[in-house]
């Protein structure tokens, strides 16, 4: 097994006080108010952008989302639609703001955050449909948001890259056009037949049995897991997808999902920029604040969907 970088074990030491508790000991409510108290590891906010709310009529209703603009005056600029991590059953706007912040400042892009449905409330394919509703209203209403609508990307960390890969592959055959995909530490498999998911099945951050609560609260069905909408990792034909910028955390559960999509990709003539961060945990660019190679993830990441977007 890789050992841990210096700076995670330095942290993990300093949380050995309060042992993480299990998701499945804990209330819904408790297990979202805890993913919301690691905004405090993410650094300082980034004020390099203006933010604003929105609302974004979907096929279910309606979902809160957050533009951020950058500070400076152009007709019409690139555009991020971000999807949040949170294991299907939490996140939010505010968990994932200092992230979207540092987006929009460093890519010079407008970001949109979107809050989209979560699990067990709502449970597969609802998120999915969330998601690319939101995208297409955001294609549809570029103009009027300051983007260019020939340069909008989906993106999005942890379950939130899942949902944002299944946008970009769907595109491909209906819907609005997606230039780009980006994905920080996705989880693309929901059968979780990867090797990563034994090899490092004990975190930390995220373990093999947290990964397997969190499809049982969103894709309860075991066939809905084996389609390609829930785990783009099995589409058969990769071939005319968006070109990706794909960031990994070797210490992870879902490192080889990133791995074998970017091959995947890249076997189908796909243009991908992948980068696996040795010793980093899942979702280590939310603990920039605490870990260099997390904000140093977040400006590659940046740089590079901002590349495939000019």
């Amino acid at each position: 097994m890789n050992a841990l970088h210096t700076q995670v074990q330095q942290l993990l030491d300093s949380l050995s006080a309060r042992p993480a508790v299990p998701p499945w000991e804990m209330s819904i409510a408790d297990y979202r108010e805890a993913g919301e108290r690691l905004v405090a590891l993410a650094g300082e906010l980034e004020t390099g952008c203006s933010v604003s709310e929105l609302t974004i009529p979907v096929r279910h209703g309606a979902l809160a989302a957050r533009c951020y603009r950058p500070r400076r005056s152009e007709p019409a600029l690139p555009g991020v639609v971000y999807l949040h991590g949170g294991a299907f059953v939490r996140g939010s706007l505010d968990s994932h703001d200092p992230l979207c912040r540092k987006l929009c400042a460093r890519a010079d892009v407008i970001v949109i955050s979107v809050g989209y449905s979560l699990a067990p409330e709502d449970r597969f394919p609802r998120a999915h449909h969330d998601s690319a509703d939101a995208f297409s209203w955001v294609s549809e209403h570029a103009a009027q948001l300051g983007i260019d609508g020939n340069a909008l990307a989906i993106a999005g960390d942890s379950s939130g890259g899942s949902l944002a890969a299944s946008v970009a592959l769907t595109s491909r055959g209906q819907g609005p056009p997606v230039r780009a995909q980006g994905m920080l530490c996705p989880a693309l498999d929901a059968t979780m037949s990867g090797d990563s998911a034994e090899r490092y099945g004990g975190g930390p951050f995220l373990t093999r049995a947290a990964l397997e609560w969190a499809y049982d609260m969103y894709v309860p069905e075991l066939d809905d897991r084996r389609t390609p909408l829930a785990s783009p990792l099995l589409t058969r034909d990769l071939v005319g997808a968006p070109p990706a910028v794909i960031i990994s955390a070797q210490v992870d559960p879902v490192a080889d999902d990133a791995r074998r999509y970017a091959r995947g990709l890249a076997a189908a003539g796909v243009e991908v920029h992948f980068r696996e961060y040795e010793g980093m945990p899942h979702s280590f660019s939310l603990l920039a604040g605490v870990l260099d190679d997390g904000d140093h993830a977040i400006a590659m990441f940046a740089k590079e969907l901002a590349a495939l977007l000019a």
